[in-house]
């Protein structure tokens, strides 16, 4: 669990700093979709959950 909290912030993060340049990937594409509010909250979401997933589970072997 613990790295697929380390990958979803890792993958949040990117996609926030991708977002802010203007620069999107084509796997991220489906995220406009949803409209620009949504969108970053999607975003910010995916970082935030990967960061507590991450946290909670950092001691584990």
């Amino acid at each position: 669990m613990k790295f697929i909290g380390l990958f979803l912030f890792l993958a949040g993060l990117v996609s926030l700093l991708l977002g802010l340049t203007g620069a999107n990937l084509l796997v991220l594409n489906w995220l406009d979709q949803y409209g620009e509010t949504a969108s970053w909250a999607i975003r910010i979401g995916i970082t935030i959950l990967g960061a507590v997933i991450y946290y909670v589970c950092r001691n584990d072997d």
